[in-house]
C-alpha cells in the first residue's frame, strides 16, 4: 500500500471495448455498485458526530506541513514509540490514529488574492504518512490530519480589493478543503492588516456557517491579535492558535508576555500555539494544551532526537 498522500485526483477512466463496456453497464452496473456502497458502508469508521468532539480528538503535537515534498514518517512513529514505552508495556500495540499523540496539519490549498481576482492552486507536492493511517481508499477517517487554506496577498499597485467575489472563494475553497479532512478539522491561515480584519471577520463567520456542523474551523492568529485585542472573542472560530514567532513590531513585548505568564491573555488564545523550530530557547513558562509546530526545514530532514524533552515541559 502506498503511503504517500496526495490530495485526491480524478480517478483513471478504464478503457474498454465498446461491447464489453455495453455488457457491463446492462448486465451488472447496478450489482457492481451496490456492492461497492456496502463495502464502502462497512470498512469507513463513523464519523465525529460534533465539531467539538473532532477538535479534541487531535493530538497535543501537530506539525505544520507546508508545500514541499515531506515525510512526517519518523516524526510521528517516534512519537508513538514514547507513548508505548510510557506505558510500561514493550508488547503493547502501537496507538489507534485518533489516540496518536502528534498529528499533521498539512497545506492543502494556496490562494492569491490580486487585484479583484483570486487564484486558487491545490497542493503539487507528496507528503509521506504512517501506513498505519491508510484505509482501503485512502487516508482513514479520525487520522490527525487537518487539511490547511493559505490566504496570500499581493502588496503594492496590485494589493487585493478584497471584494465579494474574493470572499466567496475563500470561503468555497474552506469548505472544499474540510471535505478533503480525515480529521473533520480546517485550518483557515490568513493575517491582515488592522484595516482589513472586518474582512477576515466576515470570511470566517461565512465559512463556519456553510461547514458541517461536525467540521471544527481553526484560524491562525498573529500575536498581537491576542494580547489586547478583544476582536478575536466574537469570531465563531473553534480553535484559535495564535502564531508566537516571526512576531514584527513589539515582538520583544509579546515575548514578555509569554515568558512572564506562559500563555497570551485572551482567553480564546491559550488553549492552542504555534511555535517554530528554528526560534529557541522557547520561553520557559509556556503552556498549551495543542501546540502546531513550524519548520522550516523538510521534517523528513530534521532529526528528531531531543524533541520530547524540549515539547514535554509544555503540555500540562
Amino acid at each position: 500500500m502506498s503511503t504517500t498522500y496526495f490530495l485526491p485526483a480524478p480517478a483513471p477512466r478504464l478503457r474498454l471495448k465498446h461491447g464489453l463496456c455495453c455488457l457491463l453497464l446492462l448486465a451488472g452496473s447496478t450489482t457492481l455498485l451496490a456492492k461497492t456502497e456496502q463495502a464502502t458502508a462497512a470498512e469507513a469508521p463513523p464519523a465525529f458526530a460534533s465539531r467539538q468532539a473532532a477538535l479534541a480528538a487531535l493530538p497535543p503535537l501537530m506539525l505544520w506541513v507546508g508545500e514541499r515534498p515531506d515525510d512526517v514518517r519518523t516524526w510521528v512513529g517516534g512519537s508513538a514509540r514514547q507513548a508505548k514505552l510510557k506505558g510500561g508495556a514493550d508488547n503493547q500495540p502501537v496507538p489507534p490514529v485518533q489516540d496518536q499523540r502528534m498529528g499533521v496539519a498539512v497545506l492543502d490549498t494556496t490562494i492569491l488574492l490580486r487585484d479583484g481576482s483570486a487564484s486558487v492552486r491545490r497542493r503539487q507536492q507528496p507528503l509521506q504518512l504512517p501506513p498505519a493511517w491508510y484505509a482501503q481508499n485512502g487516508v482513514q477517517q479520525k487520522a490527525p490530519l487537518v487539511t490547511i487554506v493559505h490566504i496570500d496577498m499581493a502588496r503594492g499597485a496590485r494589493k487585493p480589493q478584497l471584494n465579494e467575489k474574493q470572499k466567496r472563494i475563500i470561503v468555497n475553497a474552506i469548505v472544499a478543503a474540510a471535505a478533503r479532512s480525515p480529521s473533520q478539522v480546517v485550518q483557515l491561515d490568513f493575517e491582515v492588516m488592522h484595516s482589513q480584519k472586518p474582512f477576515l471577520a466576515d470570511v470566517v463567520k461565512r465559512s463556519r456557517d456553510a461547514l458541517p456542523d461536525n467540521v471544527a474551523l481553526s484560524i491562525t492568529a498573529l500575536a498581537s491579535w491576542c494580547v489586547g485585542d478583544a476582536w478575536l472573542a466574537d469570531l465563531p472560530a473553534d480553535e484559535i492558535v495564535p502564531i508566537a514567532f516571526r512576531m514584527a513590531g513589539d515582538a520583544g513585548r509579546m515575548r514578555d508576555v509569554l515568558n512572564h505568564e506562559g500563555h497570551f491573555p485572551r482567553p480564546e488564545c491559550q488553549p492552542s500555539l504555534g511555535l517554530s523550530l528554528d526560534e529557541q530557547p522557547w520561553p520557559d513558562k509556556l503552556r498549551s494544551q495543542r501546540l502546531y509546530l513550524f519548520n522550516r526545514n523538510a521534517w523528513s530532514g530534521t532529526p528528531m532526537a531531543g524533541w520530547a524533552v524540549r515539547l514535554g515541559a509544555i503540555f500540562p
